[in-house]
């Protein structure tokens, strides 16, 4: 079973474990996410031309970016495709993001792999005021 990356002609094995984006990013191609995988921007989404029966149906992260209108145009979120069979995914709208991409001047794009985030949390309290007598 065999996953084809389609104008590329690049084909992969099927592997249930890992994402289309996953298995994609391991063959060279890129596909562009702000999120890094976690169903939080949409910018990852594919065209699925062939094999959807190979595909489950979008789960609750998946749906709550993309709405119902996978069942219109055939785009999934590539973050959150595994697929259990064959399938010929069109990346033609992810080579258009790449290419027409701004490039801003001094800045140095980072492999995702290397980023991460801190969450800090400050709690304000209202001092009281002291009146004396």
């Amino acid at each position: 079973m065999k996953i084809k990356f389609i104008p590329q002609n690049i084909e992969a094995d099927v592997d249930p474990s890992k994402s289309l984006m996953q298995i994609a990013t391991e063959h060279g191609l890129k596909i562009k996410s702000i999120c890094g995988g976690v169903a939080t921007c949409a910018e990852c989404r594919v065209k699925i031309v062939e094999g959807e029966n190979s595909i489950p149906e979008p789960g609750k992260a998946e749906l709550n970016m993309i709405g119902t209108s996978y069942y219109i145009d055939g785009r999934r979120l590539s973050c959150q495709v595994h697929c259990f069979g064959s399938v010929t995914v069109d990346l033609t709208e992810q080579l258009n993001k790449v290419e027409t991409q701004k490039k801003v001047r001094g800045f140095k794009p980072r492999d995702t792999k290397d980023l991460s985030a801190v969450h800090d949390t400050m709690i304000l309290t209202q001092k009281k005021n002291e009146t004396k007598g």
